[in-house]
């Protein structure tokens, strides 16, 4: 090969290895910049993963917080559930008990019978006179008074109109004629269902047991103001606990009951 020849070989050898070096750059360059997108990438996913798990992390604790309050929530159910039971239970017992005394409260007892005729017909011809405001159960012996017509609403207060005054002054005239002397006057308040709700009303009478017996003792009251002796009356309250209708109007009322003196008897009789 000749000076010219060797020099041209060199020269088409180095032409080619620098084409190849350069392809080998390109690539290596590519892969380099493919290599810093997948790392970012995996940054990404990295720091999104770690934010879903903060996320789920709060969640659970807000389930947490959630099942803790659900608990205490069935608990709290549970707990009220077996008090209403209890209650029912004392309700059911008291109830049996009331039944099973008839008409003995406390220490007394109530012995009704039917009056004799002459104090009979006085109260028969009594109420017909007042028919809108009073009832006689002839049966029992005893007088039933409308206590919306006696009492405004959740009051002990008697009413100031004039037929419902006159009325009672008639009945204690009856009370205190020679045909009813050999008898006692039990008078029985009772009211409605209806709670006590309104604060006035409480601070006078805690329950309708208060109510109905502070009714009672109005009327003994007034009853007494005409002269009937207080040696003669007692009174008593079932609040709401014997209706006798489904009419709340009906079950408020006063009873007053003629029984035979001493038939009314306390432990010592």
């Amino acid at each position: 090969m000749n000076r010219y020849g060797a020099i041209a070989w060199m020269a088409m050898t180095l032409l080619v290895a620098g084409s190849f070096g350069c392809v080998g750059l390109d690539k290596h360059q590519a892969l380099e910049r493919a290599h810093r997108t997948l790392q970012e990438q995996n940054a990404r996913l990295a720091q999104d993963l770690a934010d879903r798990e903060m996320e789920i992390q709060q969640k659970n604790t807000i389930i947490d917080g959630l099942q803790k309050q659900l608990a205490a929530k069935d608990e709290t159910i549970a707990s009220l559930t077996a008090e209403n039971a209890n209650l029912r239970n004392a309700l059911a017992k008291a109830q049996e008990l009331m039944e099973s005394m008839g008409r003995q409260i406390g220490d007394v007892k109530i012995i009704t019978q039917a009056l004799p005729e002459r104090l009979h017909r006085a109260l028969e011809d009594f109420v017909a006179k007042h028919p809108d405001l009073l009832e006689y159960d002839a049966a029992q012996g005893a007088v039933r008074w409308k206590a919306d017509l006696l009492f405004p609403l959740g009051s002990n207060q008697l009413a100031t109109s004039g037929e419902v005054l006159e009325a009672l002054k008639q009945f204690a005239a009856i009370v205190n004629s020679a045909d009813a002397a050999g008898f006692d006057v039990i008078i029985v308040g009772h009211t409605c269902t209806t709670p006590i709700r309104r604060p006035e009303t409480l601070a006078e009478h805690k329950t309708n047991w208060h109510l109905s017996t502070h009714r009672s003792i109005a009327v003994m009251n007034m009853l007494a103001s005409e002269q009937v002796s207080e040696k003669r009356m007692g009174v008593m309250g079932y609040g709401e606990w014997r209706p006798i209708s489904s009419d709340k109007g009906k079950n408020r009322r006063v009873e007053i009951f003629l029984v035979q003196s001493g038939t009314v008897q306390d432990m010592g009789s």
